[in-house]
């Protein structure tokens, strides 16, 4: 057939419409496990989040717990050292036997005392215990080079400094609280204003003290390190653990020192948390849920495209139906309205249909319909659309400019493609067909009119054939 064409999709069995089926329910699938995925990424990312917050909480929990014990022990050493101030203040002419007896007894409520000192004039006069401690009696700060620094400080600042942890000459570590003895005279109206008579000084055992606070480099699930010599916090150096742990994500706190701080940092022995339980869960859950949810998503598009596709073509034979048709024809009349390119539609209707029914049974006649279907299909162009608009009625719809003597011709061809019987399992069935056709908008100028008009003209046919056939 001759003319011009505009591309149409014919059936629902053609690789076209597969193609797009296909495309359509792969991407409903696609974007179903994106959203499927991207929330369960969203969920599972939540919980992590909760997870690794609820352990952190906890962390921060147990560490501010281990730096309140310790702020404790460092805070009874200070008050040892206020107490011994003020026993030195009251007492300036103490002597060794009277302040024995004193510092034993404070000495007794803290273990971790190791040593009490009272330095009136800088000269240390007083020393607890004095055994083993004997050549430290005389022993003058301002000319001590390695002590007489934190002295001088106290001195000046007029407060407590708590210096070390250092090494301790008869072992072990030290923490030493030095405290100024003020004395206040009539004219004294403030601390800046009483005489400074000398240091107290007050020795605590390091790892007494932090076996007092319960800290060890490892306790309780998790590993501490301890940071800040001389109360330098951050810029000072080590005291106790890993110096890794100040480097990674541990959480870190300040111990609040008298003058300056330490740093306390801790984190679990095993680690922070990995990917946690319900994070797991909720990803497991989450991708089998999309799973689940993609095939039923794909199955329901699936089931949608094809009921539609049925709802437009015939369920025999897969040639579209009357409503399918006259959406085709009425694309058509627009696009002649815009172009002036008319076309042809040809009413075709099987002779002596119904004997074949009735002798040789419905189910060979529904093959004979579809053998009619495919014919047709092998004698038209991929732009004609075939459809079946009734029991044995087919049409056949050709866009394009054809002259009258063509169109003519065309009917001639269709009555032609069935002068070859048609083999239908192990029948071979002879068929005749009667062809009318109508010319859009030459005989007619809307849609009901073609039809009425092919539908007419292909009666003729049928009568023709039928007188041909008395005479």
């Amino acid at each position: 057939m001759d003319g011009w064409s505009m591309p149409v999709t014919r059936d629902i069995d053609i690789p076209h419409n597969r193609s797009r089926d296909r495309l359509i329910v792969v991407g409903v699938i696609l974007i179903v496990c994106l959203l499927g995925l991207g929330l369960t990424r969203y969920v599972s990312d939540l919980l992590q989040q909760r997870a690794e917050e609820q352990q952190r909480s906890e962390t921060l929990a147990r560490l501010s717990e281990i730096r309140a014990r310790l702020e404790g022990e460092v805070s009874a050493t200070i008050y040892i050292a206020q107490g011994l101030v003020s026993y030195a203040a009251i007492n300036q002419a103490v002597t060794q036997s009277e302040f024995d007896r004193f510092a034993r007894e404070v000495a007794a409520s803290n273990p971790a005392i190791s040593i009490l000192a009272l330095a009136p004039g800088n000269v240390v006069r007083y020393i607890y215990p004095l055994e083993g401690n004997e050549r430290a009696i005389g022993l003058d700060y301002t000319k001590n080079e390695a002590q007489w620094p934190a002295v001088k400080r106290v001195m000046e600042e007029r407060r407590t400094i708590v210096a070390g942890p250092v090494n301790l000459v008869q072992g072990g570590r030290g923490l030493i609280a030095r405290s100024p003895i003020l004395l206040a005279d009539e004219e004294s109206e403030t601390t800046e204003d009483r005489r400074y008579w000398g240091v107290a000084s007050v020795v605590v055992d390091t790892d007494l003290l932090f076996e007092g606070a319960g800290i060890r480099p490892e306790v309780g699930g998790y590993r501490l390190a301890l940071r800040g010599v001389d109360g330098l916090g951050a810029a000072g150096q080590m005291i106790m653990g890993d110096p890794g742990l100040f480097e990674g994500e541990a959480v870190t706190l300040p111990v609040k020192l008298p003058s300056g701080e330490w740093q306390i940092s801790g984190r679990p022995v095993d680690g922070w948390i990995g990917t946690s339980a319900e994070s797991r869960f909720a990803g497991l859950a989450g991708a089998g849920t999309t799973a689940l949810l993609s095939v039923l998503s794909a199955l329901l598009v699936y089931a949608q495209q094809r009921a539609k596709a049925m709802a437009l073509h015939d369920a025999l034979t897969g040639l579209p139906n009357r409503r399918l048709l006259v959406d085709r024809l009425e694309q058509l009349a627009s696009l002649s309205e815009r172009t002036g390119i008319g076309f042809q539609v040809f009413f075709i209707d099987l002779n002596g249909f119904k004997p074949i029914n009735d002798t040789l049974g419905h189910a060979v006649g529904d093959m004979v319909l579809r053998a009619i279907g495919d014919r047709l299909r092998e004698e038209t162009r991929e732009s004609d659309t075939i459809a079946r608009i009734g029991g044995d009625e087919f049409v056949v719809l050709v866009p394009g400019l054809i002259q009258h003597r063509s169109s003519a011709n065309i009917a001639d061809r269709l009555r032609q493609t069935f002068h070859e019987p048609l083999r239908v399992g192990e029948h071979v069935i002879a068929i005749q067909v009667s062809v009318g056709w109508a010319t859009y908008p030459d005989d007619a100028t809307n849609i009901s009119e073609i039809l009425s008009l092919a539908d007419q003209r292909m009666y003729r046919d049928k009568a023709a054939v039928a007188q041909a056939v008395v005479s």
